[in-house]
């Protein structure tokens, strides 16, 4: 029975539990000597981890050990070493624990639901995208978005990334809920600026669907293919999409595919050059990075400054966080509510430009 969890460890804690490795890597430290970086995680969250081995292993040692569990990714481990805090992040740093990463541990008695991590209700996402899948007023769109989001492998369960956001059972459709839901209140916020509603939504909810090629199940995770790092999943999500190009007239499907292929927006191969693919872009950004700078912060002291590794920038932790009051009272700063509408502000268009008269929230429940 699992009884230490990674909610619970705290720096230069000893640490002594069972939990998932995946993200199995061979490295080379400063000093040449071999080492394995891998993330062990439990239904609490993930850490990073660093496997030394002990003073008298050799680097075939060391590659014996990164050969097990290199092939067993996503599979039980006893992992016994020290908490540690390196550039403001928490990890664990193994030394003569390596001894018990010679196989997986004995999981026969074990919990699945100790050790799955996600935070998502993939059942209340996949409620709410299918409620917005049925929004779109665009039949033939509809219908196209509908099938490509079900019949896609995995939309519901995988994760978005290998780590910086989203890393977990069930962070694809989380991210691509919250980017539909932060562009259409872009939509719903400029009122003098002319968004194709049907569009936003569809480009939202596929604009990562080539993640769903890109990973695979390993035991109690989801591990990278190569396509995750030798294609990418905007030419995978392309490939994919193009199965379904006889859904739509050729205008909406090429400005769909235009959504998708710019979503990155500088760092990509294409620019946004409609208003549809710069809110899905700026909706992405938006999502992801603040879920990146949220998991950098967590193991940040209030009023201290980091650079975090999953945002790739300096993160600092207001002290007026600490206290719920900071958020203020009624509903407009509750994680997880959905803002009020504002008056009788209309929100979506059809094709023509014109304003349909359903609101956003509407599509949210």
């Amino acid at each position: 029975m699992k009884t230490e969890f990674i909610s619970s460890i705290l720096p230069n804690a000893a640490v002594d539990s069972l939990f998932v490795v995946d993200e199995v890597t061979l490295r080379n430290s400063s000093n040449k000597k071999s080492y394995i970086s891998c993330t062990v995680s439990d239904r609490t969250g993930r850490l990073p981890c660093k496997i030394w081995g002990d003073a008298g292993m050799n680097e075939s040692d060391i590659e014996g050990y990164y050969n097990t569990l290199s092939q067993s990714q996503g599979d039980i481990f006893r992992i016994a070493g020290r908490a540690a805090l390196y550039k403001g992040e928490l990890g664990i740093n193994v030394n003569d624990g390596i001894v018990y990463l010679g196989k997986p541990a004995d999981s026969s008695k074990l919990s699945d639901s100790d050790f799955i991590n996600s935070p998502v209700d993939i059942a209340a996402c996949k409620k709410q995208i299918l409620a917005l899948i049925e929004s779109i007023g665009d039949e033939d769109l509809r219908t196209l978005v509908s099938s490509a989001v079900t019949k896609a492998d995995g939309f519901f369960e995988k994760p978005a990334a290998k780590g910086r956001h989203h890393g977990y059972f069930g962070g694809l459709c989380e991210h691509s809920l919250e980017v539909a839901k932060t562009a259409l209140s872009i939509e719903e916020s400029l009122s003098d600026v002319r968004l194709n509603r049907d569009l936003l939504i569809a480009g939202a909810l596929l604009h990562d669907i080539g993640k769903c090629q890109s990973f695979e199940k390993k035991g109690l995770s989801y591990a990278a293919l190569p396509e995750y790092s030798l294609l990418g999943h905007t030419a995978t999500g392309m490939m994919y999409l193009s199965r379904y190009r006889t859904f739509t007239d050729a205008e909406t499907f090429r400005e769909l595919l235009h959504i998708v292929q710019s979503h990155h927006g500088e760092h990509g191969e294409t620019l946004p050059q409609t208003p549809e693919a710069w809110a899905v872009h700026f909706a992405d950004n938006i999502s992801a990075k603040l879920h990146e700078v949220d998991e950098d912060l967590k193991s940040v002291k209030p009023g201290e400054s980091v650079r975090g590794w999953r945002s790739d920038s300096f993160v600092y932790r207001s002290p007026l966080t600490q206290s719920d009051a900071a958020y203020g009272t009624g509903n407009t700063g509750a994680k997880g509510t959905t803002p009020p509408a504002k008056g009788n502000k209309e929100s979506g268009n059809d094709r023509d430009g014109k304003k349909s008269q359903r609101s956003i929230t509407d599509s949210f429940r």
